[in-house]
């Protein structure tokens, strides 16, 4: 059985399944996938030099959405947005938007991205309630 790709017996295996109920979000500036499910919030960052340069090469971040404890949100103007989570064991954030693009528990987004946002922030705030 393969990792990635196909294995001996022609069936398909991936490593990045679909759960149920899952919804799938791109931010197109930043080059992210944001998917989240009723249990997870998962989001991968393409390889993009940027993406790679700021974050490294991380995969996919999976967090248990009952475990968000908080969010922090920043409304993009002359720098970009950005919406980081907050969970037990996480670093919160305290140098603006030039160490949130650098923090792997931040999505950045620009104007274009905002409904996207929205949904994800109405996602994160129905697990808060919904503890």
């Amino acid at each position: 059985m393969a990792l990635f790709g196909k294995n001996n017996d022609n069936n398909e295996v991936s490593l990045f399944s679909e759960g149920t109920n899952e919804k799938v979000f791109e931010l197109k500036k930043a080059k992210t996938v944001v998917r989240i499910d009723d249990n997870f919030i998962r989001f991968a960052r393409k390889s993009t030099l940027t993406n790679v340069l700021l974050q490294g090469l991380d995969g996919e971040k999976v967090i248990l959405l009952k475990q968000i404890t908080a969010y922090q949100l920043k409304a993009p103007g002359k720098t970009t947005g950005y919406i980081q989570l907050i969970y037990p064991g996480s670093q919160d954030n305290k140098g603006g938007v030039f160490n949130a693009v650098k923090d792997e528990n931040t999505l950045i987004f620009d104007k274009s991205d905002i409904p996207v946002i929205v949904e994800i922030k109405n996602a994160i705030e129905n697990a808060l309630i919904n503890k």
